[in-house]
């Protein structure tokens, strides 16, 4: 017995050794992620909420004030920042259209059509240029004098427009980016409908519904999860839009103005080295971000569909 226990405790030691091996390689792995998290996201964002608290410039040492420039976004000194913020969700409207686009058109390229393949490239090829290259494209024709917009209207003896002037320069963006994005949704798109089982349409068809209701009562409630995701990082991405309005307009007009752009020019842009301001206004603007997210989260149990 006294054998059998001192073997039992070898085997026991020699397992614990075994976890304490696994333990640490696991650690190991994922140490480039931890440490480029730490770096890069958990020490920004709490050197962030310490800036936010303090009267900084960068060159002079920070001052501490409170949650002064927290009470001066809420007050009326603010309001440049939440008509930012009413600006960004206009341009949400694109990110619909998108979407709405994006599902008609994977619903067509997922049928026998012709030279699907083609049309998935064009769509596709927008999403992986570079966006400061095809802002700058896209600023070009949209020039009042040499734009290729208005040089197509002359050819139909329509006027020129200004699109980037305060009446149009919304709908201008909206229908670039529009455009420009929905070729990725697109993808998810068919890769979700072709998930579908075809039992679901084959059924459909025995109880004599149409293209139109199979439409609405099968691909849409099926691609549900993808449609969330879509408009969860579409949000999200409308509220932190920086590149586009930056090179196009630079924030002007004014309903161009996102809160990203303006958190740039306060810290240290047009408006001068307001670190702790912009900060303040970053970390806003991530709760609002944080908050709608989470209000998207509940709301989906009412509309997504899952499998299981």
């Amino acid at each position: 017995m006294a054998v059998l226990s001192l073997k039992e405790g070898k085997a026991k030691k020699g397992m614990s050794r075994r976890k304490v091996t696994d333990a640490l390689w696991g650690y190991l792995c994922v140490s480039p992620l931890a440490i480029g998290l730490l770096l890069f996201l958990a020490a920004p964002l709490f050197f962030s909420i310490y800036v936010s608290l303090t009267k900084y410039d960068l060159f002079n040492a920070p001052i501490f004030v409170g949650l002064k420039w927290y009470a001066q976004i809420f007050s009326a000194d603010g309001k440049e920042f939440w008509n930012s913020i009413k600006n960004a969700f206009v341009m949400v409207i694109g990110t619909l259209l998108s979407m709405i686009l994006a599902l008609l058109t994977a619903n067509v390229l997922c049928t026998n059509v012709k030279g699907k393949n083609v049309f998935k490239a064009i769509f596709f090829v927008p999403t992986i240029c570079s966006s400061v290259a095809t802002t700058i494209m896209w600023t070009r024709m949209y020039d009042y004098y040499f734009g290729t917009v208005n040089q197509i209207l002359n050819v139909f003896g329509l006027e020129k427009v200004y699109w980037l002037d305060e009446g149009h320069v919304v709908g201008s963006i909206i229908f670039m980016t529009v455009l420009f994005g929905f070729g990725t949704a697109m993808l998810l798109y068919i890769s979700s409908i072709k998930s579908i089982p075809k039992s679901y349409y084959e059924a459909a068809d025995l109880d004599g519904a149409n293209a139109v209701q199979k439409f609405f009562y099968i691909t849409v409630p099926s691609v549900s999860p993808i449609t969330f995701y879509i408009l969860v990082t579409g949000l999200i991405g409308c509220l932190q839009g920086f590149t586009v309005f930056q090179v196009m307009t630079n924030g002007s007009p004014a309903n161009t103005m996102m809160p990203v752009l303006l958190i740039y020019k306060y810290s240290g842009n047009d408006y001068g080295s307001e670190y702790g301001l912009a900060s303040a206004m970053a970390i806003v603007l991530g709760l609002i971000i944080a908050i709608l997210t989470g209000i998207n989260f509940l709301l989906s149990r009412k509309w997504v569909y899952y499998e299981s």
